[in-house]
């Protein structure tokens, strides 16, 4: 047995020994996943390559090593594997060149005390937009502020 399956037989063993002590829980995380992964408009070799790409942002070791061993099981070939993982390079990638010349910049003229200009109501949506992305909303005071909107919860960041 080869390390990975190692490390997937451990989680999956010790997901099962979380169902003796929660059944609740993991019986419903069992049914939610479980159909979040069944075929439906996106087929499930698709959405494991999905959780693939997501695994590796999240630097999850046991779940790369799960996911990549479920899309092969799906008939994923390792050219499409490694193309998910060159697409999730690429999005990780964005995550940060958004947040670096949102925030970084934003960061930087608050420094050099230049003051983000103030669009009032009435002018370019855009100019409004581009005010409002220097603004963090997951700490925003600001009731109306982007994120603020999403039935059932609170503000969120654009990083998320």
């Amino acid at each position: 047995m080869t390390l990975m399956e190692q490390k997937v037989r451990q989680y999956k063993n010790d997901a099962a020994g979380m169902a003796g002590s929660l059944p609740d829980v993991a019986g419903t995380y069992d049914r939610f996943t479980g159909k979040c992964f069944e075929a439906g408009v996106l087929d499930a070799r698709t959405k494991q390559l999905i959780a693939l790409g997501v695994a590796l942002f999240a630097n999850n070791e046991v779940c790369t090593y799960y996911h990549v061993e479920e899309a092969r099981s799906l008939g994923a070939s390792d050219l499409q594997i490694m193309e998910t993982a060159a697409v999730a390079s690429a999005a990780a990638g964005g995550h940060v060149m958004s947040q670096g010349v949102i925030r970084v910049q934003g960061a930087l003229r608050g420094l050099a005390g230049e003051k983000v200009q103030d669009y009032s109501a009435g002018q370019d949506p855009l100019q409004h937009l581009q005010k409002n992305a220097f603004q963090d909303t997951e700490l925003s005071d600001e009731f109306d502020a982007p994120g603020m909107d999403i039935p059932g919860g609170s503000a969120i960041s654009p990083s998320y």
